[in-house]
């Protein structure tokens, strides 16, 4: 069958993999017999003969006459040639499966060694093995060191650690031939070894157990294969140290050769250290048989029992050879080289890796880049190889007779089926899958594969399956790793995503909409041991909707949920099954290997085996633990006697093993054994040694040997694996376990969890400093502590002593918890925040019940609240700090408490205290979190329709016919389509690339990112349609109208415009009544299906494929009365993108959920105006027509979260990972995000499976939001601290100091939009929307309370911009049409003029008090304050600093090619010497994409005397550095240089531009500086629901660098904030 797979899945045709002709042809050019070759070899007698090991004959060797040392420089130039360190002899073309690595012995060479007579065409490492079956894809080494023990020259002190020393290294840090890494350890390692090369490869394995350093590299070798190594040594070494030392030549005993004498002291020492770690290996041991010629004599240079080391499981064999010739031969036909061949052969098929394909060096960066995107953090490697590990060769080649299984494989048709082989605990399942993995993989299919593991709790998520089957999908097919990396720039990350998102966005959007020659196979292995079995399978019979054929195999265990559950499924699709019941030959062939090693006759071990199998009923597992327990047996008797008392079932074989460990157990280790059985049971992940040693100090400390002890004194119950990760022999031992009671090493798992937790919480107590990545990883037990206390505290027992409660707000009160969250950072684990919360207020509730009964005086009131308060702050950091505290793990202990609100614990423990100079936020009223992110302003009067929100993007529809965009990290706005006219609906493609917006007249389908019109056709006459979509994986939009006809359009034909594809889907009418017009239309989230709601009809949907009908949602208006027949008004609908169900309200108040295919429905009664549901489905929100949001689940289809505001909703969206909902009211547009929605994410997520005991539904929360008027207006006081705050209602507010109460100083209810003060701070001039200005004066100086109006004009015309001149005696009104000046002491309009440009910008002049500017981006007028005269202009034209672009190696201009003609000016600033004015330009594109440039110009250019000499000159405007424009997203302000004075890192000279950058942080950059780059500064972030567009160009920033920034309706005033300079 594997023939036939690969010849049917078999790829364009290669040429042939051959030995060169070249190599063939020189045998004919120089012919040479074996017998001359050997005549040759005899010739060359001392040194050739033993090049591998020390006993040359030294006599022959060291006193050759003169007329052979040719012969020597001959050989010596040989040595020379063949190169030293790890060398690549055959590399495949695809990654490697194996690698094998070749050691040379004593005198040898990396090549010559393995070629007979030194022939380089009999190399077989290179000429013959990779063109062997099976080995195409392994990767072949040698690894050469300089052991020429007949060097002339001084004692050599190397020794074999040395040379084991260079191997490890040549194995780190080796490149190949392109000077590329070669990743030893990502594939297994095999290693052949000859002689001495046998010594260095065991100690090399010796020293990589205990450096970090080669820790990884060693733990992947699996075997190695001795070819006559002296495990003992040999009485020659001896012998020819001694002839060294004697030498006339110069030459000197070697260290190592000393090393090899018959049992030396450092043999000794590397035989004791490698028992112990060997069990890990599959050893084989050659050894030779034939005397090797030593001069003119012959003698044994090793004996059998040297070469051998009498291990369990060891493979030993005679070869016919001597010890020379051991590791050369004559053809692939030597009988030699195929003993070694096979067993190689051997091994690959057991342990060589799945076949990935090797990507060059950019498609490896692409996969990384892929890894990071889905969160996959393993490879399946490491599963496949543990249970391949255990299998025997010949085993499993049963399933090749199973029809059903070959029909699976070989199927031709290009259809999705299912194959479910099913067993009985312990039948070798595992094993049975990692053979069909191995053999479809060496059949060239494309095949993935994921094993669920009972003791990994990420490793039971259907999250982790998604993330990993789409990982080697993506690593295989190109198209489809393209289809993620554009996933990847739309999404930051699937890491968080639940499983419903998961499923649409990998496979149902993506992967099912290829179109691929072949099919997919993918094995899941131990679904039973899924967290939610059945829902993976409701995800998996979703292939039938794949265009690409799926072909699934599911292993497990046969239960009744899992039968009942593929029974409905093959309703719709193939279902096959196929018992795990064909292993007898399996289990006969593992007993006869392993009966090997019990001692007793032949007759005896056959009849033991007998009885073994007679009793095993195929379980596998069953036998291993027979075997093990009668290895402990002496006697026959004893084997006997042990037979007779074994039980047949498992857990009566568990009784009995841990009834003989309880007997057996010394005192002393019983609480050893009890403690690391709980720890392995009772885990969240399988642990390893340094996590178990962590976990069982101090009390068990110093054990020489964890990994031993463990195995050796736990009765079998447990077992390691090669990569030293400890787990229990079986699930159902630990079921045995954690489910008897009474026994002696019986575990609570409840009490277990407990005593765990709070191990963990010990381990984390003492965690205080701040630490760094290195540091995280180098402590695996502080990681697993930080990853795992809330999983353990989740499942612990509640007590009456309240022992876990007051650990933990012990913990919570002092200063480890700031160092746990940066740890979590560090790791990337930032999202245990949330089920850590989960877990603190589910055991809470648990104690509060237990405490119910006590007095209040036991209950742990202080702490409790304490614990509560922190459940709610974790979320809150998530939701507000994450993105920064994960890129800056440390800002968690300096910034983050800053711009916590006041009443959370984060703030009152650790906000800065007595600290003069500590980061300070103050003039924020709220005490407690608010669940409001974002408020958006979308401009006066206007009306919001609809809002869609994406990934990156959210999109709000305005009446006027325009969409615009928003990023939804900052609510700014990205782009704007204007369709011209009124529009009715409108939809985005799966990837938001494309855009349709359906209006009256004409439909448009735009370019998202370009922002660019596509195509547009007018619509049908007299019909509009209710909804547009997409189709999923065509380009086809489809419509649905009130004249009910659902319409087409192909987007290759889109000139051809809209056709009807039905004119009245599901006929005419419904039970003999003529339809209406549709009320209300939803298209599915695939687009083919839409929902259609008439009045007086059930709800309808149609299927667009099919052009049928699928389904009816009858429902009577009253269920008792039939002959009345009429229908339920629905109102709105909308869809489950991810389970099909129809969401909708009825007009009686009711919610419902539909399914169309089985009619399934549930009602809730709940009064509600409108309903969205999720993109991941997992919850839906409705709104009512008094504002109040109420979010609900919909597996549940209960309440989680309440929302109470008085502001009417409009429309409402919810974010794709459910995390925030979006809603439109008046104006605004609110983003919130409340806890209930992490948590219920949590819930959902599937990655925990301790969702039941946490509770599982969060408890319904209630909130409510005070919409307070946002800001329109800002001024700071320039000569004191005092602020002037204008809002949307027209309130006009005066704090007299940052932080303090305000008083309102008039409230016109039209909106506030300019407000500005006089340069000594005494007038301030405001101006409203409806172009009423407004001069305030101080009536004494020495306060700000006495304020007066004393001056009021209405210009009547909105006003662009006011200014006071410098003298205090004019004010300037900027408006659309002239340009007006008002004295302030006559109160009267002085002067006017026409405005130079809509954007234009006055500013005053920097050195003439009695002159003003006007700037636009090309030109700057100078006026006179007397009469706004006219005197001169000067043109602007910009340089962009090309010196310093080329110096930082950037390319994209800072100033466009097209100059700044089409520019607006968005802010003006000067320097505190008047010297320069800043610029900040904002110039929109063709294709509306917004650049923002920054100019510096010369205020010399203004003098009187230059303006009045050339009343029309010219300057130049110097453009910012790029790495500073690059870094700017917002400009705050400018300071002088006594901002910040008393820091070093703070702004000590010069003015500073102070601004926002693209990630949120509060830059400032020196004007004076002349290194851009160093000299940017960043000094904090903002929070996420701080980061709005409109609020940061109202921010400012005084002369002492005190910032003032708005936030939903109030300034907060931050302090000292520019001070330090962030390090990370």
């Amino acid at each position: 069958m594997l023939k036939r797979l690969r010849q049917k899945f078999a790829g364009p045709s290669r040429d042939r993999l051959e030995v060169p002709s070249s190599r063939h042809s020189s045998y004919d050019e120089s012919p040479r017999t074996t017998q001359q070759s050997e005549n040759v070899h005899r010739n060359s007698t001392a040194e050739s003969t033993l090049s591998s090991f020390g006993p040359v004959a030294a006599s022959a060797q060291l006193s050759r006459p003169v007329d052979d040392q040719e012969h020597v420089r001959e050989r010596s130039r040989e040595r020379r040639d063949d190169p030293l360190g790890l060398i690549v002899v055959h590399e495949p073309d695809s990654a490697p499966t194996m690698d094998i690595i070749l050691v040379h012995g004593l005198g040898g060479t990396s090549r010559k060694t393995w070629s007979r007579n030194r022939d380089a065409a009999l190399f077989w490492p290179q000429e013959w093995l990779p063109y062997e079956p099976g080995f195409r894809s392994t990767r072949i080494l040698s690894f050469g060191y300089n052991a020429h023990f007949a060097a002339a020259g001084r004692e050599n002190v190397l020794n074999i650690a040395d040379f084991a020393k260079e191997l490890l290294f040549g194995m780190k840090f080796a490149l190949n031939e392109r000077a590329e890494e070669l990743h030893i350890g990502k594939a297994p390692v095999v290693f052949v070894a000859h002689s001495m090369g046998g010594l260095v490869v065991k100690k090399a394995y010796i020293l990589g157990q205990n450096d970090p350093q080669y820790q990884d590299i060693v733990q992947s070798v699996r075997s190695i294969v001795f070819l006559s190594t002296p495990h003992r040594g040999t009485n020659l070494a001896e012998l020819l140290n001694k002839i060294l030392s004697v030498s006339l030549f110069n030459h000197s005993p070697k260290k190592y050769i000393t090393e090899l004498k018959q049992n030396s002291s450092a043999l000794q020492d590397i035989n004791e250290q490698f028992r112990n770690i060997a069990p890990k290996l599959q050893i084989a041991s050659f050894y030779e048989t034939q005397p090797t010629s030593i001069g003119p004599k012959k003698i044994m240079v090793l004996e059998k029992e040297s070469s051998i080391l009498g291990y369990p499981n060891e493979i030993s064999k005679a070869l016919d050879a001597d010890h020379h010739n051991v590791c050369k031969y004559v053809d692939a036909s030597d009988p030699n080289y195929v003993s070694v061949r096979n067993i190689l052969r051997s091994l690959l098929g057991r342990f060589s890796a799945p076949t990935i394909r090797r990507e060059s060096h950019g498609k490896s960066q692409d996969n990384q880049k892929l890894s990071v995107f889905l969160g996959v953090t393993a490879p399946p490697n490491d599963d496949f190889e543990f249970f391949r590990d255990r299998w025997m060769p010949g085993s499993c080649e049963w399933i090749h007779n199973e029809q059903i299984f070959n029909f699976w494989v070989e199927d031709n048709s290009l259809q999705s089926r299912i194959l479910w082989i099913h067993g009985v605990p312990g039948a070798g399942k595992s094993v049975l899958s990692s053979y069909i993995v191995k053999h479809l993989g060496d059949a060239g299919v494309s095949r993935q594969y994921f094993y669920f593991r009972y003791g990994e709790q990420h490793k039971r998520s259907i999250n982790a399956f998604f993330r990993s089957i789409a990982y080697q999908i993506a690593c295989e097919i190109p198209e489809y790793g393209d289809l993620l990396s554009q996933l990847a720039s739309d999404v930051d990350t699937m890491a968080k995503a639940d499983a419903r998102s998961l499923w649409q966005k990998l496979f149902l959007t993506s992967l099912f909409t290829l179109r691929l020659s072949r099919p997919l196979y993918w094995l899941v292995d131990a679904v039973d041991e899924c967290n939610a079995p059945e829902q993976l399978l409701s995800f998996i019979a979703d292939v039938t909707r794949s265009r690409v054929p799926v072909r699934v195999l599911l292993v497990s265990r046969r239960t009744q949920a899992l039968s009942m559950k593929l029974q409905r499924m093959a309703e719709v699709l193939d279902v096959a099954t196929l018992p795990a019941d064909q292993t007898a030959t399996d289990l006969r062939q593992y007993v006869m290997k392993e009966i090997k090693y019990v001692p007793g006759q032949p007759d005896f071990k056959a009849r033991v085996s007998a009885r073994i199998l007679d009793s095993a009923h195929g379980n596998f597992l069953w036998v291993y633990l027979v075997l093990n327990n009668i290895a402990r047996c002496h006697t026959e008797a004893a084997i006997e006697e042990t037979l007779d008392e074994l039980p047949t079932e498992l857990e009566p074989l568990y009784q009995r093993m841990e009834s003989s460990l309880a007997l057996n157990s010394h005192p002393r280790d019983r609480g050893l054994i009890k403690t690391i059985l709980t720890w392995i049971a009772c885990s969240r992940q399988s642990l390893n040694v340094e996590q178990l040693s962590g976990a069982l100090a101090p009390e068990y400390s110093n054990i020489l040997d964890l990994n031993h002890t463990a195995v050796q004194i736990c009765g079998g119950f447990i077992v390691t694996d090669k990569r030293d990760q400890l787990t229990m022999v079986h699930q159902t031992a630990r079921d045995y376990l954690t489910r008897t009671t009474g026994l002696e090493y019986s575990i609570q798992p409840r009490l277990a969890h407990r005593e765990i937790f709070l191990r963990c919480l010990g381990a984390l107590s003492g965690s205080t400093q701040r630490l760094r990545s290195e540091q995280i990883f180098s402590q695996p037990f502080l990681l697993y502590a930080s990853t795992s206390w809330s999983y353990h505290l989740a499942l612990s027992s509640v007590s009456l002593d309240h022992m876990q409660t007051i650990t933990l707000a012990k913990f919570f009160q002092g200063p480890s918890v700031m160092a746990w969250i940066q740890v979590l950072a560090l790791a990337g684990q930032l999202k245990c925040l949330v089920h850590s919360s989960h877990s603190i207020t589910s055991y809470l509730g648990k104690q509060a019940k237990v405490d119910a009964e006590s007095s209040p005086l036991n209950q742990r009131l202080r702490e409790r609240d304490c614990l509560e308060a922190w459940a709610i702050d974790l979320l809150k950091v998530l939701g507000k700090f994450s993105t920064n505290i994960v890129r800056h793990p440390r800002s968690i202990h300096k910034l983050v408490p800053a711009f916590c609100p006041k009443n959370s614990m984060l703030y009152r423990q650790y906000r800065p205290r007595g600290s003069p100079g500590s980061l300070q936020v103050t003039g924020l009223s709220g005490s407690d979190w608010d669940d409001c992110l974002a408020k958006v302003h979308l401009g006066r009067d206007t009306q919001a329709l609809r809002i869609e929100c994406g990934n990156r993007f959210f999109a709000i529809l305005i009446s006027s016919g325009t969409l615009t965009l928003y990023h939804t990290a900052t609510c700014e706005e990205v782009r704007s389509f204007a369709h011209a006219e009124r529009v009715l609906c409108f939809a985005f493609d799966d990837s938001w690339q494309r855009l349709v917006t359906y209006g009256f007249h004409t439909t448009r389908i735009w370019g998202v990112r370009s922002g660019e019109q596509l195509f547009c056709f007018p619509n049908p006459r007299n019909a509009k349609a209710l909804a547009v979509s997409f189709l999923r994986g065509e380009d086809v939009i489809v419509s649905c109208s009130d004249d009910r006809a659902i319409r087409r359009v192909a987007l290759d034909t889109a000139s051809e415009g809209w056709s009807i594809l039905e004119t009245s889907p599901g006929g005419d009418g419904f039970d003999g009544k003529t339809y209406n017009s549709p009320r209300r239309v939803a298209y599915s989230a695939d687009g083919l299906q839409v929902a259609i709601a008439y009045r007086g009809f059930p709800l309808m949907v149609w299927a667009i494929d099919s052009q049928s009908v699928v389904g009816y949602c009858e429902r009577l208006t009253d269920r008792t009365k039939r002959s009345q027949d009429l229908w339920t008004e629905i109102g709105p609908i909308c869809w489950n993108p991810i389970t099909g169900h129809v969401l909708g309200l009825y007009k009686d108040g009711c919610i419902f959920k539909w399914h169309p295919l089985d009619s399934e429905t549930y009602e809730l009664k709940a009064f509600a105006a409108d309903i969205q549901c999720s993109p991941n489905g997992n919850v839906f929100v409705t709104s009512s027509v008094d504002g109040t949001l109420r979010i609900w689940s919909f597996n549940h289809f209960a309440l989680v979260y309440t929302l109470s505001c008085h502001t009417p909703v409009t429309d409402m969206a919810i974010s794709p990972d459910g995390s925030r909902v979006y809603d439109l009211r008046d104006s605004f547009c609110h983003v919130w995000e409340p806890n209930a929605l992490l948590r219920l994410a949590e819930v959902d997520d599937g990655a925990s499976d301790t969702s039941s005991t946490l509770g599982g539904l969060p408890q319904a929360a209630e909130a409510s939001s005070e919409m307070l008027s946002p800001i329109t207006a800002l001024a700071v006081n320039p000569q004191d601290s005092s602020y002037c705050v204008g809002d949307e209602d027209g309130s006009l507010r005066l704090h007299q100091s940052p932080g303090s109460n305000s008083f309102e100083l008039s409230r016109t209810f039209v909106p506030v939009e300019h407000a500005i003060w006089s340069n000594d701070g005494s007038i301030l001039a405001v101006a409203d929307l409806g172009g009423r200005i407004s001069i305030w004066a101080k009536a004494n100086q020495a306060s700000t309370k006495g304020m007066t109006v004393i001056l009021e004009a209405n210009i009547g015309r909105n006003v662009r911009q006011i200014l006071i001149s410098q003298h205090s005696n004019y004010i300037l009104a900027v408006t659309q049409g002239p340009t007006e000046l008002w004295s302030i002491g006559t109160k009267e309009m002085v002067a006017s003029r026409p405005s130079q440009g809509a954007t234009s910008q006055w500013i005053h002049h920097p050195f003439e008090g009695d002159q003003v500017l006007e700037s636009e981006s090309t030109k700057v007028e100078v006026f006179n304050w007397e009469g706004l005269a006219h005197i001169g202009s000067v043109d602007v034209f910009p340089t962009t600093l090309r010196d310093q672009i080329q110096d930082l190696d950037i390319t994209q201009e800072v100033i466009p090619r097209n100059a700044l003609g089409h520019g607006s000016i968005i802010k003006v600033l000067k320097t505190s010497d008047g010297s320069q004015f800043l610029l900040q330009i904002s110039s929109t594109s063709s294709n509306r994409q917004t650049t923002k440039q920054v100019l510096l110009l010369p205020s010399s250019s203004f003098l009187p005397t230059s303006v009045q000499s050339t009343p029309q000159r010219m300057t130049k405007a110097t453009s910012l550095p790029a790495i500073v424009t690059h870094h700017i997203e917002s400009i705050i302000g400018l300071v002088g240089p006594r901002a910040g004075r008393g820091s070093s890192a703070g702004i000590d000279s010069g003015d500073t531009l102070v601004f926002l950058d693209k990630e949120s942080w509060v830059c400032s950059w020196s004007l004076e500086e002349s290194d851009a780059e160093a000299a940017v500064k960043r000094h904090f972030f903002l929070p996420q629901d701080w980061l709005n567009a409109d609020y940061f160009r109202l921010s400012a920033v005084a002369e002492d660098g005190t910032l003032f920034i708005p936030k939903n309706g109030e300034v907060a005033v931050i302090y000292n904030g520019l001070r330090e300079a962030w390090f990370d």
